[in-house]
């Protein structure tokens, strides 16, 4: 289950990167790549080597969350930053507390 949560987590971190490249943000894809990449290919790494399958998912994650946390709770509108602000600093977060506490259980 974890490891379906985060593909789809990577694939909307890349979603974003693409949207914000559309928009002319050359510096979105580079880091979605960056950063969504650490994530799907954390989540493939889980089954052969979870130790590094979750590294990489906590920098990718940590990296989404000091990115998008603060920008949505400094956003004076919270329904216009909801996207990619909002939504992808969530399930960043859900994606932090769910890898520590599946590393803290084994």
């Amino acid at each position: 289950m974890l490891n379906t949560y985060l593909l789809i987590f990577g694939a909307l971190i890349l979603a974003g990167g693409i949207q914000g490249l559309l928009a002319g943000s050359k510096a979105s894809i580079i880091a979605a790549s960056i950063l969504g990449g650490l994530v799907i290919a954390g989540a493939l790494l889980q089954a052969s080597s979870p130790t590094a399958g979750n590294i990489m998912v906590l920098v990718g994650a940590l990296g989404i969350a000091g990115k998008f946390v603060p920008g949505f709770l400094k956003a004076a509108n919270k329904g216009a930053a909801l996207w990619p602000a909002g939504v992808l600093g969530l399930l960043s977060i859900v994606a932090l507390v769910w890898v520590v506490k599946t590393m803290l259980a084994s």
